[in-house]
């Protein structure tokens, strides 16, 4: 048992020993594009052109909702009412035009999101031009994204060198 432990510390050690290494000639800078992006006036211009888009495309599907939920509400009144084979008919009736619904709703979705795609990717490429230039600049192996970093030291930040050569 001990031969394993002591066989286990020992790879370990070979391991990690050459990545501590790597990582003291590593050079990282970390960055919140999400902020510049968002905070941008093309970033705003476009967020604006979404919600716009966004009530565009759901201003129908409302009134779409209001007008099945009032018939299934009729249908429900009514269903007590309603011989076998007629609430059968009717029921199936509204879960078609519920899955009909569905399906434009998601149709909608995927329109946006396209639209969100299509309407960003030219900010992104001026972003990626961005980073580049400063890795350059700062000689920086890698710029890490401030959402998925958990901590950080303030002295990696690039952000106000990023927002810089961002609005160049």
């Amino acid at each position: 048992m001990s031969k394993l432990v002591i066989s286990a510390l020992i790879a370990l050690t070979m391991v990690c020993g050459p990545l501590k290494a790597l990582a003291a000639e590593l050079k990282i800078g970390i960055a919140d594009t999400n902020a510049i992006l968002m905070n941008s006036a093309e970033g705003k211009r476009i967020q604006d052109a979404i919600k716009t888009k966004t009530e565009e495309l759901s201003r129908p599907l409302g009134v779409k909702r209001q007008d099945l939920a009032r018939q299934v509400e009729e249908f429900q009144k009514q269903a007590s009412l309603m011989k076998e084979d007629a609430k059968k008919a009717k029921s199936q009736e509204l879960e078609k035009k519920m899955q009909d619904f569905d399906k434009q709703a998601s149709d909608a979705e995927k329109q946006l999101a396209q639209y969100r795609q299509s309407q960003f990717a030219p900010l992104r490429q001026k972003m990626d031009s961005a980073l580049e230039k400063i890795a350059a600049e700062d000689k920086l192996d890698l710029i890490l994204d401030k959402s998925t970093v958990l901590i950080s030291n303030k002295s990696l930040d690039v952000t106000d060198k990023l927002r810089r050569a961002f609005s160049q």
